[in-house]
């Protein structure tokens, strides 16, 4: 018992004082407040434009749930599962990998992919774009490449 609570006490960080019970990954979630800083920094700038960046941010987000949407080449061959896994290259080459935004079915051709996370804030995802006036794609899908699902490769 013991190793089992000190095992449980290093996955995950502490969020604002308070410790996780479920062993529920929420550092993107906890990533809002990224969001929020990118938009108060924007509306400090006071301008007309800025305003425009922030609603962007406030929009489509930059920091938390980022997830790529990708058109693949030719349709899904069989059905996907919410959260089944999903690889690909980065820009650097880097393997990138992350999990199926819902369940998709044999025959489509568009799916969303959210990028993997870890257990630490500090640098819980690469991928940081949606509205951000200064998006990180370190990290993000090629925008061509392969994508290897569930023993299946699919070009995109």
């Amino acid at each position: 018992k013991k190793w089992a609570e000190l095992r449980r006490r290093l996955s995950f960080e502490m969020v604002a004082g308070y410790k996780p019970q479920s062993q529920s990954q929420v550092t993107d979630e906890c990533a809002i407040d990224r969001d929020q800083a990118a938009m108060e920094l924007q509306l400090a700038l006071g301008t007309a434009e800025s305003f425009d960046s922030a609603r962007k941010i406030y929009n489509q987000g930059g920091n938390s749930k980022m997830y790529a949407e990708v058109t693949l080449m030719s349709a899904l061959t069989k059905d996907l599962v919410k959260s089944e896994f999903v690889y690909g290259r980065g820009t650097n080459g880097e393997e990138i990998v992350g999990k199926t935004r819902q369940s998709y079915s044999a025959g489509d051709i568009v799916i969303e992919i959210y990028y993997m996370t870890t257990d630490v804030q500090a640098y819980y995802v690469h991928c940081q774009v949606g509205g951000l006036a200064e998006p990180n794609l370190r990290g993000c899908f090629k925008d061509t490449g392969d994508l290897f699902i569930g023993g299946e490769t699919y070009a995109y």
